[in-house]
């Protein structure tokens, strides 16, 4: 409504202008400042609209979108509440939003196992990157070393290796192997078993890297496909992305589908047996069957019998 509202600005100021004798219209008639709060509300608004939609859409998303659309919201609102005035209304909203946002992707991304983190990742299009790319700040680098180490620990567990590894140790590592590589660059480069050593870890580099510096692809790309094709070059990783790649964003999904069971079993049809049930539904949730079809083949079995 209030985008409706913001498009019929100038007929609605005019009417409320024309009316000035009225007393009843001077009461309702928005001022310059109220006119900027609606537009500022709007703004705010539509920072959720598209994660919403993308996230509940009918086109099956999965749990690989969540993060980038949760880094992507908190992004915005810090942004926005920084061009809003302290005191406005709208900052107070913006900023309890966003602790609000900050708290359930905590929570979702604090875990030893974070499942939307390890899907991000294992996305192509997003891999690591992503977290780069949005969270450029170094304010960030908690969260993004908590990434990596929660991916690392996945990779190992995956691997049957070091399954008890914790992922604050792992963290504790990585930040001690940026140490090391730092100092290595002060390494005399004279020394030519220095560099022997160097090349023989590098040639030795654990898959897990090695997919964090694959490039990215185009959004277009069937990532199932892309997983077939590179599954012999990370085994691994390959076997990961087919656990997480296929978790559900939400249950909106879901709770579609189950819906329809109430037009599948009907008055005629109401003694189907649980596996007749779920293929019906499955099968018109892909689209499959219409709905007049597994209508009339349940009548011509209700009539065969």
């Amino acid at each position: 409504m209030i985008d409706i509202a913001l498009k019929l600005q100038v007929p609605i100021t005019a009417l409320c202008a024309s009316q000035q004798l009225d007393i009843s219209m001077r009461d309702i008639a928005l001022t310059v400042r109220d006119w900027a709060t609606l537009h500022d509300l709007l703004k705010l608004f539509y920072i959720f609209v598209r994660p919403t939609e993308k996230l509940q859409g009918s086109s099956y998303p999965t749990l690989n979108y969540t993060v980038p659309q949760y880094m992507r919201m908190i992004k915005k609102l810090k942004d926005m509440r920084s061009e809003l005035l302290e005191r406005s209304p709208i900052a107070t909203a913006t900023s309890i939003a966003l602790k609000k946002l900050n708290d359930y992707y905590t929570l979702v991304t604090n875990q030893y196992q974070s499942h939307s983190t390890i899907a991000t990742i294992c996305d192509p299009r997003y891999n690591f990157n992503v977290f780069n790319i949005i969270w450029k700040d170094s304010i960030y680098l908690t969260r993004k070393n908590r990434a990596k180490a929660q991916w690392q620990d996945c990779f190992y567990r995956y691997s049957g290796r070091e399954s008890d590894i914790q992922a604050a140790n792992v963290m504790d590592s990585i930040e001690a192997e940026d140490l090391a590589i730092e100092q290595a660059i002060n390494i005399d480069i004279d020394s030519e078993d220095e560099l022997y050593v160097s090349q023989s870890r590098h040639n030795i580099e654990p898959e897990w890297k090695q997919w964090m510096k694959e490039p990215t692809v185009g959004r277009d790309i069937d990532i199932l496909k892309y997983w077939q094709s590179k599954q012999y070059q990370y085994p691994l990783i390959a076997s990961i992305a087919k656990d997480y790649l296929a978790i559900p964003a939400t249950s909106a999904d879901s709770e579609r589908v189950f819906s329809v069971g109430g037009d599948i079993i009907t008055k005629k049809r109401n003694r189907l047996s649980p596996s007749t049930l779920r293929y019906l539904l499955c099968l018109r949730n892909w689209g499959v069957l219409s709905q007049g079809d597994d209508e009339d083949s349940g009548d011509d079995a209700d009539n065969e019998s």
